[in-house]
């Protein structure tokens, strides 16, 4: 399955990095939480990181299987947080 995220409709300019960059951001920010401590609301958790970047899931099946990845202890990758290219370097 193929997650996909929207740029919020409050957020509509320059997210200053791709989406799934971004969306990569909140979920390792999610994880670590998690990692922490178990008993955090990884939903509610996901989805105010999402916002804070001004992204969402595009979809209930987005949400729920980087949920259900999260709570396994394998950080689902949708990008790269340092906003690298594949295959290349971070910029400075």
């Amino acid at each position: 399955m193929m997650l996909r995220f929207e740029v919020a409709r409050d957020k509509q300019d320059d997210l200053g990095a791709r989406i799934g960059d971004v969306a990569q951001e909140a979920i390792d920010a999610v994880a670590l939480a998690y990692a922490h401590d178990a008993a955090t609301d990884v939903e509610r958790r996901l989805e105010a990181e999402f916002a804070s970047r001004g992204i969402v899931a595009a979809d209930a099946e987005t949400l729920d299987e980087i949920q259900r990845g999260i709570r396994a202890g394998r950080t689902p990758s949708v990008g790269r947080p340092d906003g690298s290219p594949p295959g290349g370097q971070a910029t400075p």
